[in-house]
C-alpha cells in the first residue's frame, strides 16, 4: 500500500512539474517580446508606427505638455492608421544594435516599404508629424515638409 502511495504521490508531482513547465513556455514572451511583436503586428497591417521614448516624464514640464498636445492632437486625426508606442529595452537593444544612443529621448517612424525615421528627440514641434506623413502618404512635399523630416535610418524591424 506504500508503494501505491508513493507511485501515485511521484504521478501527481510529475503531472505537476509538467503543467508548471508548460505553462512557462507557453508564457515565454516576455513584455519586450510583446512590443515588438505588437510593432511588428501593426506594421504588417499596414499602420505606421512612432514609437518615442521621452526621458523627462515630468507631466507638470513645458516639454511634456507640448509633446503630449502634438502627439494627441495628431493622433485624433491619424488613429485608424497610426499606432503608437512607447519604446523599451527590447526596442533600445535593437537600436543599440544600428549605434542609436537610447540613453536619451528619440521618436522612430516606422512604415512597411517606406524608410524609417529617427528624430533625435520627443517631438515639440507639429510639423514633424506632418512633414512624415506627407511622405509616407506619397504627397508632394513642400519645402517645409523637407525641412521638418527627419534623419533616415537604417532599422528592420
Amino acid at each position: 500500500m506504500t508503494q501505491l502511495k508513493n507511485n501515485l504521490s511521484l504521478s501527481k508531482l510529475f503531472i505537476f512539474l509538467t503543467f508548471i513547465i508548460a505553462s512557462g513556455c507557453a508564457n515565454s514572451d516576455t513584455p519586450s517580446d510583446k512590443l515588438l511583436s505588437s510593432i511588428d503586428e501593426s506594421i504588417k497591417q499596414g499602420k505606421t508606427v512612432i514609437v518615442y521614448q521621452m526621458n523627462n516624464m515630468d507631466k507638470t514640464s513645458e516639454q511634456y505638455a507640448d509633446w503630449s498636445a502634438y502627439l494627441n492632437s495628431f493622433m485624433e486625426e491619424k488613429a485608424n492608421t497610426y499606432k503608437v508606442y512607447s519604446a523599451n529595452k527590447a526596442f533600445n537593444t535593437k537600436l543599440s544594435k544600428i549605434k542609436i544612443d537610447t540613453g536619451s529621448s528619440y521618436t522612430i517612424f516606422l512604415k512597411q516599404g517606406k524608410p524609417t525615421y529617427y528624430y533625435d528627440d520627443v517631438i515639440v514641434e507639429p510639423m514633424v508629424y506632418i512633414a512624415v506623413d506627407n511622405q509616407y502618404s506619397a504627397k508632394k512635399l513642400s519645402a517645409m515638409d523637407t525641412a521638418f523630416l527627419p534623419d533616415v535610418i537604417n532599422f528592420q524591424e
